[in-house]
């Protein structure tokens, strides 16, 4: 696919607390998972995957800038359950993202772990966060994991820098220089799964058992209609982009296994850092 992509804006077992219905992307309890279902000002999105703040440590979790319409102190939540409080947000000509975490009153924890539920018969239901890549390469393939549509893989990466994510009500606000995956002849995302996870699949073993890994590379933004009628390309957000524009590096299995909660080192390579 080549010149500008244009996509139309649409908006491991888990215990749950006694009494609570079952845990799922769609009723997300504490530790909070990326690829859930959160719903805010009365319209859904998917959480996409925890990180630390540069600032002081603290964990959080990205999603992207236009589900709560750019708005910070709007409260989230993942079916009956709290999911925290969005302290940044943005969304303009070249950030769509956002932040939430906890506040003191109500404090939320976030896992390094993604629902990747929806994939063949004995696919695990979660994978791990064991890596991440600033960005995928132009040919790889990549999955998502959406609250609406669930995992969806071999995505391939066309462009990192063609796609366009444009609001289609007043002020019309785009997002520029975009990354874009398609699959051909398949609904690979629709309305609620914005802010979702993109990732590589990377399963390992450790101690003797199999762990089911992912290796994020990025945000998904929105997704496409190809002229014969499937909702077939997507456009996302590399994780450079979502770190330098949110200060926050992603939280991986040995970050939250090292106990260690000094604030991660800030990138220096952000071509304009957003405060």
């Amino acid at each position: 696919m080549s010149g500008c992509m244009m996509a139309l804006l649409l908006v491991l077992v888990w215990s749950s607390p006694a009494g609570a219905a079952p845990a799922s992307r769609l009723n997300d309890p504490q530790p909070h998972r990326g690829g859930a279902r959160i719903t805010m000002l009365g319209a859904d999105c998917t959480s996409g995957f925890a990180v630390r703040r540069e600032q002081d440590g603290k964990r959080a979790m990205a999603t992207a800038g236009h589900c709560p319409a750019a708005r910070i102190q709007v409260e989230a939540t993942s079916g009956e359950f709290r999911f925290g409080t969005f302290v940044k947000a943005f969304w303009d000509d070249e950030v769509d993202a956002s932040l939430i975490t906890g506040t003191r009153a109500r404090p939320q924890v976030y896992a390094p772990t993604i629902w990747v539920d929806g994939g063949v018969p004995g696919a695990p239901v979660a994978r791990r966060v064991l890596g991440t890549a600033d960005a995928p390469v132009a040919g790889q393939k990549v999955c998502t994991s959406g609250s609406y549509t669930r995992l969806v893989c071999d995505i391939e990466v066309t462009s990192l820098t063609d796609g366009e994510n444009c609001e289609e009500v007043p002020p019309h606000r785009c997002t520029l220089g975009l990354a874009v995956g398609d699959k051909p002849d398949q609904d690979i995302a629709q309305k609620g799964d914005s802010g979702a996870p993109v990732f590589v699949p990377i399963d390992t073993v450790i101690d003797g058992h199999r762990v089911y890994g992912a290796m994020i590379v990025g945000m998904l933004l929105g997704v496409g209609t190809s002229p014969g009628g499937h909702r077939d390309y997507i456009v996302f957000h590399t994780l450079k982009a979502v770190e330098c524009a949110l200060s926050v590096r992603v939280l991986t299995t040995a970050d939250a296994e090292s106990g260690d909660t000094t604030p991660p080192p800030p990138r220096t390579d952000c071509a304009h850092p957003v405060p």
